[in-house]
């Protein structure tokens, strides 16, 4: 592990920078932000764009409609490469439309989201890199994968994958053309539903059925946490997602996982805060902090190892004084299932005070959790 865990991580750099590119072109369209862009952020992925994830069948899909396109075919004398050996898939990702084979053997994750959204799939062996240094998924990949540090595409030649998949990241985006010459390549919209992603990471890897045990897991706690908001007269209460990057403040929107899973327990939020976003940042003045986090729950993610400290507490801009304000780690921008099972374990410890917010020892059993909620 690098010591790299006080400074922001790489995914959060290039969206954070994006997003205050997108803010200060005010009414620009996400297309016209996108051709903007340069360096390694100069493949943004945009919410709205057309990679939803989804599935069709056979012929690829109406590419207005903005969904993903399967379909599985089966050509003749392909050496058996998985579950479906075979057969392939068509699926649209960030990039774009594409065919590639359904296997789950020989797979490179590009980073700890996508390797740890393989484990919940079943899948017990994926070399995966450590693009974030995320300390809060170490633990949870160290025992069931291996993690080995994010390089080079030659690194990534070098263990010879059968299919490469990571996160819709700008910088991986970047690389995507350079490691297709090793292997096809799927990388999942991040900006869309993390359902969504599960799904069409599912149909390329051949673990549809996985997928959807893993999604009516968490789609069963939401409701029944959704069901003890109401009971306790809590649903319609304001809630904040804030994280401050060195001054700069920004809030959570509704396409990350963390927005998402407040909409579905019943939390409310501000206008500010539910409307179009960039990459899931929605980047605020600090001038408006006090009136934006004067709710009843404050939210306010840290790197993992600041978990329960006072960051948050002591912001001059957050006043605490009749309200919860809690700290919670970056899992809560992990758009998987394991990041919705977090943001539901801290949801529990937080308003019902059962259990503890999520550290380095708690992804390690929210993972094991989750598998064993989806019978795995």
């Amino acid at each position: 592990m690098s010591g790299n865990k006080h400074v922001l991580r790489p995914f959060l750099l290039a969206l954070v920078a994006l997003a205050l590119i997108a803010g200060a072109c005010g009414s620009e369209d996400d297309t016209e932000a996108e051709a903007s862009s340069s360096g390694s952020a100069s493949a943004s992925a945009s919410g709205s764009a057309s990679a939803s994830g989804s599935a069709s069948a056979s012929e690829p899909a109406d590419e207005s409609s903005g969904s993903a396109s399967a379909s599985a075919s089966e050509p003749a004398d392909e050496e058996d490469a998985g579950s479906d050996a075979g057969a392939t898939v068509t699926v649209t990702d960030v990039i774009g439309q594409k065919e590639v084979p359904i296997t789950d053997e020989g797979l490179y994750a590009l980073d700890e989201f996508m390797g740890t959204l393989l484990l919940t799939l079943g899948i017990e062996s994926v070399t995966t890199a450590a693009f974030f240094e995320d300390s809060l998924l170490a633990p949870v990949l160290e025992d069931r994968a291996e993690l080995v540090p994010f390089g080079s595409v030659e690194s990534v030649a070098v263990e010879r994958p059968n299919l490469i998949l990571g996160i819709g990241h700008p910088n991986l985006m970047e690389i995507e053309t350079e490691l297709a010459g090793i292997a096809p390549v799927v990388l999942p919209d991040f900006t869309t539903d993390w359902k969504d992603q599960t799904r069409l990471t599912a149909q390329v890897v051949g673990r549809e059925a996985e997928a959807e045990a893993v999604i009516a897991a968490v789609e069963a706690r939401t409701a029944e946490l959704a069901a003890a908001m109401e009971e306790a007269g809590l649903v319609g209460s304001g809630a904040a997602i804030v994280q401050n990057f060195g001054g700069d403040y920004f809030f959570y929107g509704p396409t990350t996982v963390s927005g998402a899973m407040l909409a579905d327990l019943g939390f409310t939020r501000s206008e500010a805060q539910s409307g179009s976003d960039n990459f899931g940042f929605i980047p605020i003045g600090p001038e408006l902090v006090p009136e934006e986090t004067a709710v009843p729950y404050v939210f306010s993610i840290v790197t993992t190892d600041a978990v329960g400290g006072t960051a948050a507490s002591d912001d001059p801009l957050i006043d605490p004084e009749g309200r919860t304000v809690a700290e919670v780690a970056e899992g809560w921008t992990n758009n998987t299932a394991l990041g919705a099972w977090i943001v539901l374990d801290d949801i529990e410890a937080i308003v019902f005070e059962r259990g503890e917010i999520t550290d380095l020892d708690g992804a390690t059993a929210a993972f094991e959790d989750l598998l064993a909620a989806a019978g795995g």
